[in-house]
């Protein structure tokens, strides 16, 4: 268990929910994982290069949906058993929808608001909003 963590803390893994993303290869593999800083729905401000060099980061970009609410409790359990840091990234456009399924589905790890899509096409390329 121990070499398969100090494999993993080296390693940065994106999720990404696949609702109206044309993907493209923008993050290279081995390539060091471009940095931001986004703000939560609690409001505190969270930087990925914070994180450099301390814990294993996942990065999830996820649009809110219904199965959104299964895979949060997954990231939950990993945040819980392996002691990874999640950082989910919002793909919505309005901030409060964002909001209530935070609060909705009460897991401990931060969900960052990107609503003009920033963050997003850095990593995923061109992301087209849904309703």
């Amino acid at each position: 268990m121990k070499l398969w963590l100090s494999l993993f803390s080296s390693c940065l893994i994106i999720s990404v929910t696949l609702h109206g993303i044309a993907y493209a290869d923008i993050v290279k593999v081995g390539a060091e994982a471009p940095d931001f800083t986004l703000s939560s729905t609690k409001g505190k401000s969270f930087t990925l290069s914070a994180y450099r060099g301390i814990k294993p980061v996942i990065i999830w970009f996820s649009d809110c949906c219904g199965g959104c609410e299964g895979r949060a409790k997954v990231m939950q359990g990993l945040l819980e058993d392996y002691g990874i840091e999640i950082l989910a990234i919002s793909m919505l456009i309005k901030s409060h929808q964002t909001i209530e399924f935070a609060d909705r589905i009460d897991v401990s790890f931060p969900f960052l608001i990107d609503t003009e899509f920033k963050v997003v096409k850095g990593y995923v390329g061109t992301y087209i909003p849904e309703t």
